[in-house]
């Protein structure tokens, strides 16, 4: 699993729950940086749509063509304040878009079906 998530507190908490699952992440925090974590075939990206060095709207298409032959299942996040950016992240082509909360709450489930 990628997590392009520079905020080091939650980023904890996907890797920890990830721990807990025998699941193996890494963790990205430039857009370069989950560019090259995605030729890894990743089975799932989680993306920090508050992460402006990520180019979040921006990337979600390069990750599909990084690995077209197996594109990864791409989530995206941001806090619940960011309707706009959230609604923006749902037309730009995530599979899945979540406030931070939801996520947190969905996270061990989302974990178990990789």
């Amino acid at each position: 699993m990628l997590a392009a998530i520079p905020n080091l507190f939650f980023g904890s908490k996907v890797t920890g729950a990830a721990a807990k699952l025998g699941i193996e992440v890494r963790i990205a925090v430039t857009r370069q940086a989950v560019l090259e974590g995605a030729r890894s075939r990743p089975d799932l990206v989680i993306v920090d749509l508050d992460a402006p060095a990520i180019d979040p709207i921006g990337v979600v298409g390069e990750l599909r063509s990084v690995s077209a032959a197996r594109p990864p299942r791409v989530m995206a996040f941001a806090s619940h304040v960011r309707d706009d950016l959230l609604a923006s992240a749902r037309a730009a082509g995530f599979d899945q878009v979540f406030t931070r909360g939801a996520l947190a709450t969905a996270l061990p489930h989302l974990l178990a079906s990789l």
